[in-house]
């Protein structure tokens, strides 16, 4: 392992700044896109950035940088994950030959193993740049210099590209890209041809046959995993970013493992440091304060021994999903089911994500964070259904009931 250093050649001093991005797609079709980058005025402006550098082969890195193709991973975890499942191998069936970088956050070198020649990983102390990401893109002012800096090594991808073949469909015929995901797309609204590649995200169903397979998990650490994890024991993940808030009380969670207690089962606290709540009970097995929780693959492992985890309004869904472990989930109708005027995407990213079991239980935030009771309520009685083998999703507390419902219908008569 190496260490990567890069400074920027870029002065950003504007609150706003675009750089032209020229990528080549299916049948050398033409690219634009205009990269736009909110600044912060509270975020520290970094000179020079440091990078653990994973090798995976032994091919030899090209001398042309032409050849080099660099892929940006700065997004959410929860879009992070379908990334690398099905954007990028994607994006490689149409650059075959290149010497391919992944560059990402720390301890993620487990989901590139198998896709990349090489692993960039950042720095742990610069982990709070995770609170400038928005899915599968970023409004940081050093991430988008990062980027730059990298396209004297390489054809830089950033990871707002990956969005674009995640929702966006392609015309092989006239080459028209155009955004279509919520709907199911027959033909290009152009040129009318039927030999259209779908986007992922509008073509769930086919889209998840192709999905890349993780790297196995190796005996030793499994084994590892095992000397660890009782019987009969829950992952909690107690959301706790910066970003959109929709995190719960410390005293909700107490609360909560009273119940699982109380219903036979043991605990271990789950996530990553940096945007999880402290745990809350010192004698849970606080896994998120542990070195080995920045091993992806350690964590993979400690929660495929799990009997299911559970979590409010956040992605951590993923890991779940795809070592097959149960989850319990509260997200909103909106973030599931896909409203008219707000598109929420999350019930689809967790079909393409999920090989397992899930319960949904269908909340809006506001409703529960103003009745922890019934949150709780709703909480012990999904578990129950859990433990009958009901995985169907749980009617919460919900603003318009109708609506939801309506929505829910349209949703997965889509998928």
């Amino acid at each position: 392992m190496a260490i990567a250093y890069f400074e920027s050649d870029v002065n950003l001093r504007a609150s706003k700044e675009k750089y032209r991005l020229i990528l080549s797609d299916v049948n050398d079709t033409v690219i634009q896109q205009d990269l736009i980058v909110e600044t912060r005025e509270k975020e520290p402006f970094l000179s020079n950035v440091s990078f653990n550098i994973f090798k995976f082969n032994n091919r030899p890195k090209p001398s042309d940088r032409r050849r080099v193709l660099i892929i940006s991973c700065f997004s959410e975890f929860g879009c992070e994950t379908l990334g690398c499942m099905y954007c990028i191998p994607r994006l490689l069936k149409k650059t075959p030959g290149l010497y391919v970088i992944g560059i990402g956050w720390h301890g993620r070198e487990f989901l590139y193993r198998n896709l990349v020649d090489e692993f960039w990983e950042i720095d742990e102390n610069l982990m709070w740049l995770r609170d400038y990401c928005r899915a599968f893109h970023h409004i940081s002012i050093n991430l988008k210099r990062i980027e730059e800096s990298a396209c004297h090594h390489g054809t830089v991808v950033p990871s707002s590209v990956l969005g674009r073949y995640f929702v966006g469909n392609l015309c092989h015929t006239c080459g028209k890209f155009w955004n279509q995901w919520k709907s199911k797309v027959l033909e290009c609204p152009n040129c009318k041809s039927t030999v259209v590649t779908k986007s992922i995200l509008g073509n769930v169903s086919e889209s998840k046959k192709l999905a890349y397979a993780f790297p196995k998990i190796s005996p030793e650490i499994m084994e590892w995993a095992d000397s660890l994890v009782k019987q009969k024991t829950v992952g909690i993940f107690a959301r706790g970013r910066k970003t959109y808030g929709r995190n719960l009380p410390d005293f909700f969670y107490i609360d909560l493992i009273k119940i699982l207690r109380n219903r036979g089962y043991n605990i271990i606290w789950m996530g990553e440091k940096q945007n999880i709540l402290p745990c809350p009970d010192k004698d849970i097995f606080d896994f998120s304060s542990t070195s080995d929780a920045r091993d992806l693959e350690k964590t993979l492992a400690i929660i495929s021994k799990l009997s299911f985890t559970i979590q409010f309004w956040t992605a951590s869904t993923r890991l779940a999903g795809i070592v097959g472990t149960p989850f319990l989930l509260f997200e909103s109708p909106d973030q599931i089911y896909s409203y008219p005027t707000k598109l929420g995407q999350e019930g689809r990213r967790i079909e393409l994500s999920t090989f397992g079991q899930k319960k949904l239980c269908i909340a809006d935030y506001e409703l529960c964070y103003s009745d922890l009771p019934q949150t709780l309520y709703l909480a012990e009685r999904c578990i129950e259904e859990m433990e009958c083998g009901n995985f169907s999703d749980v009617e919460g507390l919900i603003e318009d009931l109708t609506m939801a419902r309506q929505q829910k219908k349209e949703y997965y008569e889509s998928i």
